[in-house]
């Protein structure tokens, strides 16, 4: 049983879109670590509050996406949490501005893509808001 999660609306918001069995995320601002971690387990726990919903979209154009330390406890330590506490792997398309080839360059990115598969989940960029929900929208 997860903990209430408290945070600041001026830095992060969650919106849910029933007709879609949808998530969205999005940063409002840079935020430190802890911060940041503090949002992910607010969106874990709106996933479980709506049904176990395993599509999201985050919008991280706002806050660093190449950010080593977040990028690795979201690999190690967040991600592997997510099929175990829904019930099944997550779809993520983050609307970071960036490719999926950019994004992909970047080596945590990387292997938190190639961790997420092996989990079932899979994680996308996109640099359009619109491609990032028609990629969502196709996924079983």
């Amino acid at each position: 049983m997860l903990t209430p999660t408290t945070y600041s609306p001026e830095s992060f918001t969650i919106e849910h879109r029933p007709e879609q069995h949808l998530l969205i995320g999005r940063w409002l601002r840079p935020v430190p670590l802890q911060e940041l971690q503090t949002h992910y387990e607010a969106m874990l726990e709106a996933a479980l509050a709506h049904n176990s919903c395993w599509h999201w979209l985050l919008d991280v154009r706002r806050r660093p996406y190449r950010d080593a330390a977040a990028a690795q406890w979201f690999g190690e330590v967040y991600a592997p949490r997510l099929p175990q506490v829904l019930g099944q792997p997550v779809v993520i398309a983050y609307f970071a501005m960036v490719s999926q080839d950019v994004a992909s360059e970047d080596d945590t990115l990387r292997n938190n893509m190639a961790q997420g598969s092996l989990q079932g989940s899979r994680y996308c960029y996109f640099n359009q808001e619109g491609e990032a929900l028609a990629w969502l929208t196709q996924q079983p």
